[in-house]
């Protein structure tokens, strides 16, 4: 009682109405629960499996969760990246409080989208400052939440003009997002690790609210009769839910151009070959794979996959890829030299392979990552 007498002060105290306690191990979940409860959260729940907590979360949604590295059927690293791909959970907040203290584990649950990361042992004092970065981040944005709102509220009641308006508000701070990003890189080379989370969500956050202004605009520019401009922000916000991960979005933006621009680009391939020339190998893998979800009788996406494979050395599994470019596409040149390199044979299109036919967007312009005419670029090239 004395415990939770001293956090009554705090601005953490009673804010979170629902807390979920993720371990496999229950003397941990033990002692992360007793913690939790001298900031008065109305409830506690717990759970040893991610199926579990997957299955209980999508009908009770938590506010926050407690997160071990530990689970009974994967890896705390594994159940964030998890949470990214399940819509109901997007966006919940998850601290990691953990026994891992090497610097690459650290930087990995980063990457997977921890909102927190606490060593065991901790202190009370430790977790209340997570706590309340954790509110902070509840609370961002909420004056362009607000106006997010009151655009869709003003194109729904027939004024399309005043919608833009609300909309370009938003999307004219696109620069922020960019200046959290690289204050959180600036944090990570300074191990502040804290910091460097912090940065990152936001940036993460103001990303999420442009895609849906310029998804915003592009519906007022079309109430408006305004296909050109429709096309354009639709177009960026297909882009904009490729980098922050929504496939779901993305595939729907990106269906609604191609119903009037059939030679529209995968947006997750584009972003695919943006990050591949920046050096980021694996960000362009996640995103290529995204794009096959979209389009995926492309052969210039299998192609992209093979040579970013191939170029982190990963031969077997660049090969694999280069095949299916192939078999969709036996004329394709650049990608006859890429299995040419790999295999030091030329392609032989397997026995009653047929050509498939074309499909809407299957070949986009500036579809395929390439350096120079025949993929000349020699390994560990740009």
């Amino acid at each position: 009682m004395e415990l939770i007498d001293s956090f009554k002060e705090s601005k953490a105290f009673r804010h979170f109405r629902h807390v979920a306690v993720i371990s496999a191990n229950k003397i941990h979940a033990k002692r992360d629960a007793q913690q939790m409860k001298c900031f008065a959260p109305e409830r506690v729940s717990f759970f040893e499996s991610a199926e579990e907590a997957v299955a209980a979360l999508e009908r009770d949604r938590a506010d926050l969760l407690l997160l071990d590295s530990t689970l009974a059927d994967m890896n705390g690293l594994d159940f964030l990246r998890l949470l990214r791909g399940r819509k109901p959970l997007k966006g919940l907040q998850a601290i990691m409080i953990t026994l891992e203290n090497s610097r690459d584990y650290i930087l990995d649950a980063i990457d997977a989208g921890c909102a927190g990361y606490i060593l065991r042992p901790y202190s009370l004092k430790t977790l209340e400052q997570y706590l309340l970065a954790a509110k902070h981040l509840q609370g961002y944005l909420e004056i362009e939440d607000e106006q997010l709102r009151e655009g869709r509220e003003l194109l729904a009641a027939g004024d399309p003009d005043e919608a833009i308006v609300a909309f370009e508000e938003i999307v004219g701070t696109r620069d922020e997002a960019r200046r959290y990003y690289d204050l959180g890189c600036g944090y990570l080379l300074e191990n502040k690790y804290g910091k460097a989370i912090l940065s990152f969500k936001k940036a993460v956050k103001l990303n999420e609210l442009f895609a849906e202004a310029y998804k915003g605009l592009a519906d007022a520019f079309k109430a408006k009769g305004d296909n050109s401009k429709f096309l354009e922000y639709m177009e960026h916000a297909a882009q904009t839910f490729a980098e922050t991960d929504r496939l779901e979005e993305a595939k729907q933006a990106f269906i609604e151009i191609l119903k009037h621009d059939k030679d529209v680009p995968n947006p997750f391939n584009t972003l695919g070959i943006r990050l591949r020339k920046e050096g980021d190998f694996e960000g362009a893998l996640h995103a290529y794979m995204k794009a096959v979800a979209l389009t995926p009788r492309d052969e210039n996406v299998y192609f992209n996959i093979a040579k970013a494979y191939h170029l982190t050395a990963r031969f077997e599994e660049a090969g694999e890829y280069v095949k299916k470019a192939l078999i969709l596409n036996p004329c394709f040149a650049e990608a006859r030299n890429l299995h040419k390199r790999i295999f030091g044979a030329e392609f032989i299109t397997p026995a009653g392979t047929a050509a498939p036919l074309p499909q809407p967007g299957d070949n986009r312009p500036a579809a395929m990552d390439s350096d120079s005419p025949g993929f000349a670029a020699p390994f560990g090239g740009s």
